[in-house]
C-alpha cells in the first residue's frame, strides 16, 4: 500500500522572541521546528495522511530536536540524513516591526547541512512509496546541489506516474539573480498541483498581467492552479478555464504570519484528494491559514478536521454567512 506525501527540503529551527519588536531587544526566544515543506507534511500529518521527508541535519542539538519533532508528529524520517560536517540550519523573526501585522525573516542557513543535500541523497524506491511529490521553489535556491536533487526527484515523480504539487515559494534573499528563479522553477511548473501568489507570478513572468500570467502557468501543465490573495482570500483555475474564490476570514494576528501560507496548502490539499469541491477546498485553506497567523510557531496551530469544522460552524453562528 502506498503512503500519502513526501517531499525534501531544508527542515530550521525557528528562533521567535517572546516580544514583538526589534530583535536587538528581546531576551527571551522560543525555538520552533519550521520550514516550508515540512509546515506542509506535518500540516497533512495532523489531517490523516501518511508523509515522509528527505533532508540533511546537522549532528547538532538542533538536529536532533528536528528528528524527535518530526517522529513525534508521525512524519517518516528515515531519510532524513545527519551530516557530521555541517549545522543545522537557523532563522530568527522579527515581528510586528517595522510594519505592525507583518514580520521579517533573518536566515542563518548559508552552508548548512540541508544546503549540502545532493542528488544521491534521493532514493528512487523511497519516492516510489508515496502517491505524490510536494517539491517548493525553496530548495532548490539553496545550492546547486540541492537543486539537482530536487530536479531528480521531480523526473522521478514524472517517470514513475506520481502526483507532483509544487508550490513556488520564492525567496529573492536565497535567489539574489530572479532570472536564473525564473529558469529553473518554469519546469516545475508541470505539475498536477501549483501553488503560487501575485509576486512569484510577477517574477516568473514580468510584464504580464495577472490574468495572462495565470493562463500561462496553466499552459506550462499545470493541472490546477492555486493562488494565494492573503486578505483577499485565494483562487483557484483549472484546466478546463473554470474560476473559483473564496473570501479570507478575519482573525487577529495576534503574534506571527509566517506559516499561514503552508497550512493552506496542507488543508487545501487535504480537501482535494478527500474529493471535496475545489470551493470548499479553498475556503478549508483559508481556514487553517487563518488560524496559524494566531499563534507563534508555524506548525503548532495547524488543524485537524474537527478543528476546521468547529471553526466555520462557530463563524457561521455569529452570523458570518457571507463569508464563501
Amino acid at each position: 500500500m502506498k503512503l500519502d506525501f513526501v517531499s525534501l527540503g531544508e527542515i530550521l529551527i525557528q528562533l521567535n522572541p517572546t516580544s514583538p519588536g526589534p530583535l536587538r531587544y528581546p531576551k527571551l526566544f522560543e525555538t520552533h521546528v519550521a520550514g516550508s515543506e515540512v509546515n506542509m507534511l506535518v500540516g497533512l500529518r495532523k489531517l490523516g495522511y501518511t508523509t515522509g521527508i528527505i533532508s540533511r541535519v546537522g549532528k547538532d542539538e538542533f538536529g536532533v530536536m528536528i528528528i524527535n519533532f518530526l517522529r513525534g508528529e508521525g512524519v517518516e524520517t528515515s531519510h532524513v540524513y545527519v551530516d557530521e560536517d555541517a549545522p543545522t540550519g537557523l532563522y530568527f523573526v522579527q515581528r510586528h516591526y517595522p510594519v505592525p501585522g507583518q514580520s521579517t525573516v533573518f536566515y542563518y542557513r548559508h552552508a548548512s547541512a540541508a544546503s549540502r543535500m545532493r542528488p544521491e541523497d534521493v532514493d528512487e524506491d523511497y519516492i516510489r512509496r508515496f502517491r505524490a511529490l510536494i517539491l517548493t521553489g525553496i530548495t532548490p535556491a539553496l545550492s546547486e546541489s540541492c537543486y539537482h536533487a530536487v530536479k531528480k526527484a521531480f523526473n522521478i515523480a514524472l517517470n514513475e506516474g506520481l502526483d507532483i504539487i509544487f508550490d513556488t515559494n520564492i525567496r529573492i534573499k536565497l535567489w539574489r539573480d530572479l532570472s536564473i528563479a525564473r529558469e529553473r522553477l518554469l519546469p516545475f511548473l508541470e505539475s498536477k498541483l501549483v501553488f503560487t501568489n501575485a509576486e512569484d507570478l510577477s517574477v516568473l513572468f514580468p510584464g504580464m498581467t495577472f490574468e495572462e500570467a495565470l493562463h500561462r502557468v496553466i499552459d506550462l501543465g499545470a493541472e490546477l492552479l492555486v493562488v494565494k490573495l492573503g486578505s483577499e482570500g485565494s483562487l483557484a483555475v483549472t484546466r478546463n478555464g473554470e474560476t473559483y474564490r473564496a473570501e479570507a476570514f478575519d482573525v487577529p494576528v495576534i503574534e506571527d504570519v509566517i506559516g499561514a501560507g503552508d497550512a493552506f496548502n496542507a488543508a487545501f490539499t487535504a480537501s482535494i484528494y478527500r474529493g471535496m469541491s475545489v470551493h470548499d477546498a479553498l475556503r478549508y485553506g483559508n481556514v487553517a491559514g487563518a488560524l496559524v497567523v494566531t499563534t507563534r510557531g508555524d506548525i503548532e496551530s495547524q488543524p485537524t478536521w474537527d478543528a476546521i469544522e468547529s471553526f466555520i460552524k462557530h463563524r457561521l453562528k455569529k452570523g458570518r454567512s457571507h463569508i464563501r
